[in-house]
């Protein structure tokens, strides 16, 4: 879901943007996923529009994308490290309030056991912000008269000081995951994100009109995880969920997909086709999503069916969104132990 920054003129912290297909974002759902997969490189990128008509030209998009790989010596039982480099850019709402970030993420990933079946993941990320708005298509109390009920375009204006605020944030997360009975695959994460929590006001000192404090970005806790079970030789059920809290909001998701191998065995091909569905809490969405993978090419489609509160005002029109992901796969290189199944 595409969570939408709100400006108030009070002590206000925003919220962040996210994917429905969020294990497809892999730097920006934790970074200790950095370097974390079957691939020598892995790039992807998303694309999410939402609430076509709840703003006129669909004035809330996403889209994201990033570069990832292992480093070091990697061989079968070995320890390695992982590092990529990602971007998201944000536009929400009427007057355009959007928000452009560049990450660099590394991670370090331990093999736990001399079979390589256990690893313990941990990442660090850093990433440097941009955040504007177009106040000249905002519109104020000043500018309505309620005698006639008419908005004045030439009425009084508030102003913001600046339209352009550059700030860094830092965030952290750490990643378990295992193979266990008869192959099946299992992964649990943690991560935290913005924990310097970053002031973001648009006012010239950082600080609201009031001097409360400003706008400042929550921490954002994380939890995640999920699954991957064999069943037979062609048929992979993987359920997975994701859990986000940040200040006052929280929200969870919970879903499954069913994964069918177009080759022989469900564990060594790589042309596979995947439906599935979850759901978003409390009352928000069910979503729909269908995946292809094509050797080293994976194309997923989703969208979101609106069972909100906001559904007289979507008049039942949800989300749509498409994930690519790319990875370039060395014969010649020996992978570490496992990668966690996770789509």
């Amino acid at each position: 879901m595409v969570t939408c920054s709100i400006l108030f003129f009070g002590q206000v912290f925003a919220q962040d943007v996210h994917f429905s297909q969020y294990n497809s974002s892999p730097l920006l759902l934790n970074p200790s996923l950095a370097g974390l997969d079957n691939g020598d490189y892995r790039g992807y990128a998303n694309f999410r529009t939402q609430w076509p008509t709840v703003a006129s030209d669909n004035t809330y998009r996403t889209f994201a994308g990033g570069i990832d790989m292992a480093i070091g010596k990697v061989t079968k039982y070995n320890s390695y490290a992982g590092i990529g480099l990602s971007f998201m850019s944000d536009q929400a709402g009427a007057i355009h309030l959007n928000t452009n970030r560049v990450s660099l993420t590394v991670a370090y990933h331990f093999m736990l056991d001399k079979k390589g079946d256990h690893q313990l993941s941990a990442g660090l990320q850093g990433s440097f912000n941009m955040r504007t708005i177009d106040p000249s298509l905002a519109t104020f109390d000043s500018q309505y008269d309620p005698s006639t009920g008419v908005v004045n375009p030439n009425g009084i204006r508030e102003s913001f000081g600046r339209s352009k605020v550059i700030f860094g944030d830092a965030g952290l997360g750490l990643l378990y995951s295992g193979i266990v009975k008869k192959g099946i695959n299992i992964y649990f994460g943690f991560g935290l994100d913005h924990v310097n929590q970053p002031m973001i006001s648009f006012y010239p000192s950082g600080q609201d009109v009031n001097g409360l404090g400003g706008e400042r970005l929550y921490i954002k806790e994380t939890i995640h995880g999920g699954a991957a079970v064999p069943i037979g030789g062609r048929l992979t059920i993987i359920p997975n969920f994701l859990v986000l809290i940040q200040g006052p909001s929280k929200e969870f998701d919970l879903g499954c997909d069913f994964k069918t191998a177009l080759g022989n065995d469900a564990r060594t091909s790589n042309t596979a086709i995947h439906f599935g569905v979850q759901y978003r809490g409390i009352f928000d969405a069910v979503i729909a999503s269908t995946r292809i993978d094509f050797k080293s090419f994976s194309c997923g489609l989703s969208y979101d069916i609106n069972v909100s509160k906001l559904l007289p005002a979507s008049h039942t029109v949800g989300a749509p969104e498409i994930a690519l992901i790319y990875q370039v796969v060395s014969k010649k290189k020996p992978r570490p132990g496992h990668c966690p199944v996770m789509f």
